[in-house]
Order: C-alpha cells, then structure tokens, then sequence
C-alpha cells in the first residue's frame, strides 16, 4: 500500500511551478466568458450643439481592437444622467433599403478608387483601411464623441474623467477625377455624409450626401395615374350597368373610385427619404426630472452604421451623460450584422 503524504510534502508539490493545482468552485466550461469586451459605453457633453455617436469607434476605443463602421450595431439600451429637468432625443439613420443600397454604392465606388492604385500596389494598403461616413453634414462639422473612463470621485464631488481617444480614425474622402477646370489645377477631395443636400459648389465639393447621390442616379416612379377608364362612355355600358339597381348611379361611383385613387405611388415618387434634409429616425425621447432621480433609460434599437445623434434640450452650460449598452455577440464581443 502506498504510504499517505504528509500536509509537509504536498505543500511543497503544491509550490512546485511544474505541478498544476486544480482549481475547484468554478462555473462549468461552458459558461467561460470567451470573449471580454466592454460593451457598457460612457460619454460625457455639454448641453447645447447637437452631438454624435460613431459605435465602431468608440468600441475599438475602448477594446484596442479594430471594429468596422459598415455594419448594423444593436444598442439593448440607452440612459441619461442629467442634474437638470430636461429632455434628451436619440436619433439614428432610417433603417430602410434607401440607406443600405445608397452606402453599398458608396462604398463600391470607394473601392473602385483606390483599387486605381491598390490593384498593382497592394503592399500600401493602410492595415486598419476601412470606409467611414458621417451621419448628416453637421457631424462631419461637429465631429463624433469619444468615451470616457472613471476614477473615483472626489472629496469636492467632482468625477475624475478621461476622455479616450484614437490614434488615428479618418472618415474616408473621395478623389475625384473630374476635370473642373479650377483655377488650382488640383483634384477635388471629399467627405461623404448619409442624409441631406450636397455641401460646397460643384467646383469644390466640400461634402456629398450618399443618399442624394443614389437617388439621383436612380430611374423615378411613374407619375401618370393609371389604369385609365377608356373609352369615356364605359359607365354607360347596359352589361356594367346590369346590376345598377340604385337611383343613386352606385356603380358608376364605384368606376369613379377605381379610375381616381391609388393610381399613382404611395409615396413621393420624386423624392428618396433622406435625399434633401437630415431625416433621421428617432428611437427615444429621455426625459429627466427631479422626481425620477435624474435619470432616464430607454429601450433597445437598431443603429444603423452605429451612428447616433444626440439632440439635447440641456441648457448651455449644464453637463450630461450618454451610456450605450452595446448588444453582447460574436463580432469582436458584440452584435453586429453586415450590410
């Protein structure tokens, strides 16, 4: 019979670097956190200007890893912290196929031009190379936010912050070839922005709104009405009006009916929504007031592109907080599905 070991023997295998104690009291392996990654996003503003969310940066921010901007974000909900008795609106992009086919072309032309270069000249290619857009015109002027890290707070009561920022995170520029015969003789370089009117004159554009270029560029609905009551003296057919047993012409109101309405789009079939002003979609209105406690939350929705703007009613100088709680998955720790 083997002899039992002293307390004194397997305290000293146990400091043995080469042995390997098994740990007991764990969750079962299948519960293993696969993937840490901070989901919870904190930013801080001042009332006023309209302010703006870019999803993919701030998670790479945060992470140290690289997330694309060109997928549908999922946020599970939204809260507001704010000492004053004020609202919040959080608008995103219209969820539609207008906004996905109008940033699918984009892109695809954004490819094509740097493919000019990168088709021969591969080894130049910027390792994070991605395709960036702003949300509306005055993103691109106010740029997007960026997280905030804690310490703990005070004595005085004021918040030890952080600002967290990116090395480098450029939205992308168009260079075009269009020979504008301006006085310079150089290319015309330009940002793009999903929703509203192109920005600059066609000699130096400034800014190009994706939508307005796709929907100009598309074929329009008809707007001829049809079908078209011919010949004109249908309603006075004997067949048609075999049943009209009304002294009131029922039948002949009921041709009237069908020869007017629905015949033309159910829609503005000159217009793409997004194409002209910056119609966002909002997903919630938080509201905070003394009796709440200050605070406000909100439930889930889909970001488009993750980009988000924040529209505040806070006076000037008060201060607010903005958390994102990004939707757990398989994308670098998140839920996020392709374009």
């Amino acid at each position: 019979m083997a002899r039992k070991q002293t307390q004194y023997e397997l305290r000293k295998k146990a400091n043995d670097p080469s042995f390997k104690r098994k740990e007991t009291n764990l969750p079962a392996k299948k519960y293993k956190k696969t993937n840490p990654t901070t989901t919870r996003l904190s930013f801080e503003f001042t009332g006023g200007a309209t302010k703006f969310i870019d999803i993919a940066k701030a998670l790479s921010i945060v992470n140290r890893k690289f997330y694309r901007q060109g997928v549908y974000y999922y946020v599970n909900s939204i809260e507001v912290y704010n000492d004053s008795d004020e609202y919040v609106d959080v608008h995103v992009l219209p969820d539609n196929w207008i906004t996905r086919n109008a940033y699918v072309r984009a892109k695809s032309i954004f490819e094509q031009m740097n493919d000019l270069v990168l088709k021969n000249q591969r080894t130049i290619a910027p390792k994070y190379h991605d395709f960036k857009v702003y949300m509306t015109n005055l993103h691109r002027t106010n740029g997007s936010a960026s997280p905030e890290g804690y310490g703990v707070r005070t004595l005085q009561g004021g918040i030890d912050s952080q600002t967290l920022t990116a090395d480098d995170w450029e939205y992308s520029q168009l260079v075009s070839g269009d020979d504008d015969n301006d006085a310079n003789q150089e290319a015309d370089n330009f940002y793009l922005h999903m929703l509203g009117d192109h920005w600059g004159n066609s000699d130096d554009w400034e800014s190009v709104g994706v939508v307005k270029s796709y929907a100009e560029t598309r074929r329009r609905a008809n707007f001829v009405g049809e079908p078209v009551i011919e010949p004109a003296n249908l309603r006075a057919d004997p067949m048609l009006n075999l049943f009209d047993l009304s002294s009131e012409e029922q039948l002949n109101d009921i041709v009237t009916r069908l020869d007017l309405d629905n015949d033309e789009t159910p829609y503005e079939h000159d217009n793409y929504v997004g194409e002209h002003k910056d119609t966002m979609c909002q997903v919630a209105r938080l509201v905070t007031t003394q009796t709440i406690g200050r605070v406000a939350t909100a439930p889930g929705f889909c970001a488009p592109l993750g980009l988000i703007a924040i529209d505040s009613a806070v006076a000037g100088g008060d201060n607010f907080r903005v958390v994102l709680n990004i939707a757990p998955g398989t994308y670098h720790g998140v839920y996020a599905e392709r374009v």
